[in-house]
């Protein structure tokens, strides 16, 4: 069966942009002129979607016969992505091949930068600045910047949460080293010059480095069991998928840094990747990325991405709601059911809380199509590091809790809230964190959580008797 490279750009950008990738890859054996080919879409133009692009994808593979009109593959695909490149890959498979991996003809994807799990630069980008510097100059689409495609880039987007469920948080994700080869590069470096007003914390100048890979943990907190204070449940899912952070790369250089004349860090590791022909091969890649990472974080803070929805027992969202994160001196007396039940906090205890709930929630966003969706960026060295401060502090070991606040809808609709108390986060012991399983804290990954809170009403009654209205 031949084999086809395709080179795929992210968003506000073309092909023209990845002349010298292929350039690249030609000058080192991976494929010829007529056998690597660019895919492109308008992504500026503001009613396109996600799945007029995976659409548009499906048609063009069949009209150049990478799959017959079946949509079975007749060529094997090794797929280079940048940027939102990565979602639309992985939304093409979902879509039509997860029932049917076998057939699918992709074998092989290189994300550079993927914005797996969003930029903070999305909603900016459907600002009145994101429209002045990004969108598109023609007659009758003045100003358009592709504002469905953004809205799914957007930092704990709907869409992100559904694909997730899709591809990653299901028994069997098909990431992984016997069928579909997955390598993942993002720099953790921030943009310089005019462009490093744009950076924020944790990013490559403009995706999310944790977010970055397929590795995701979720929990469900369930409080809307009668009779239980809380369930929670967590899975441990199976990922598979070659990760690197790479020290010197912004979100741009990554792609530019790749030259047919220049030797690079990103170049070697990209044609590694394409010339793997084993399970065994991957492994041992993989675990050489693993020093790469660990290497790229020596002196540097590690985030962890949450992305939190709340919803009521019909699976309705909650778009009205507030996270607070407070600690406590440990006692083992006030913890029951694995809620803290003491109700005083001490001024002392107050001001660290205040301390340690703005470092978690000092890069807090709410989605802006859906609020019941959060998210937060956790530096998880900073978190380690104050809590043990905390502890000294306190001259005690302390409980990390969270609670949640819900307003009622109105004078008759409510949700139950006496469970949202005090839920357990983390304890320590002798002034160290208590590595408990399941842990919330998982370095280098993005995290979801699921909130489910009873909502109840006053006003359906049943009575022998008749009542008026």
């Amino acid at each position: 069966m031949k084999e086809i490279t395709l080179i795929l750009h992210g968003w506000s950008d073309c092909s023209d942009s990845f002349k010298d990738l292929k350039a690249f890859l030609i000058k080192n054996g991976i494929g010829s002129v007529d056998t690597i080919y660019y895919a492109d879409y308008e992504s500026r133009e503001d009613n396109v979607t996600f799945e007029d692009i995976i659409d548009g994808l499906y048609d063009r593979f069949k009209e150049k016969g990478f799959i017959d009109k079946h949509g079975n593959k007749t060529a094997d695909l090794n797929v280079i992505v940048h940027s939102t490149g990565g979602l639309v890959i992985r939304h093409f498979i979902a879509e039509y091949y997860r029932h049917r991996l076998d057939r699918c003809p992709v074998k092989k994807i290189v994300m550079l930068a993927p914005a797996n799990f969003g930029s903070p630069l999305a909603h900016y980008g459907k600002s009145l600045l994101g429209r002045v510097f990004k969108g598109r100059y023609k007659f009758g689409d003045l100003f358009e910047v592709g504002r469905k495609l953004l809205n799914g880039l957007e930092l704990a987007s709907p869409y992100q949460w559904k694909l997730a469920h899709l591809d990653l948080l299901v028994e069997s994700p098909y990431f992984n080293r016997n069928q579909i080869q997955t390598f993942i590069f993002v720099g953790n470096k921030g943009y310089s010059g005019l462009r490093k007003l744009a950076n924020k914390k944790g990013t490559d100048g403009t995706v999310v480095v944790c977010g970055a890979n397929l590795n995701p943990v979720k929990f469900i907190f369930d409080f809307s069991k009668e009779g239980k204070a809380l369930d929670i449940y967590v899975k441990d899912y199976k990922f598979d998928t070659a990760f690197a952070v790479l020290r010197n790369y912004d979100h741009g250089s990554i792609v530019e840094d790749i030259k047919p004349d220049k030797k690079s860090q990103i170049g070697k590791l990209v044609l590694k990747a394409l010339r793997i022909k084993s399970a065994d091969e991957y492994v041992a890649f993989k675990k050489d990325l693993e020093k790469i990472t660990e290497n790229s974080f020596k002196n540097r803070e590690i985030y962890q991405q949450f992305i939190v929805r709340a919803v009521d027992d019909h699976n309705k969202p909650i778009k009205d709601y507030t996270i607070e994160f407070f600690v406590y001196r440990y006692n083992n007396r006030y913890i029951k059911n694995g809620e803290f039940i003491r109700k005083k906090i001490s001024e002392e205890e107050e001001l660290w809380s205040k301390k340690i709930h703005e470092l978690i929630t000092d890069e807090f966003h709410n989605n802006s199509t859906d609020p019941s969706f959060r998210r937060f960026l956790v530096g998880i060295k900073r978190l380690k590091g104050e809590i043990e401060e905390c502890c000294k502090s306190l001259g005690s070991d302390i409980v990390l809790s969270m609670k949640i606040y819900v307003p009622r809808v109105d004078e008759g609709i409510y949700y139950e809230t006496e469970k949202l108390k005090n839920i357990i986060l983390l304890k320590t012991k002798d002034g160290k964190i208590v590595n408990e399983k399941p842990s919330i804290f998982y370095p280098n990954t993005t995290t979801f959580i699921e909130m489910k809170i009873n909502r109840s009403t006053k006003y359906v009654t049943v009575d022998i008797k008749p009542k008026k209205h």
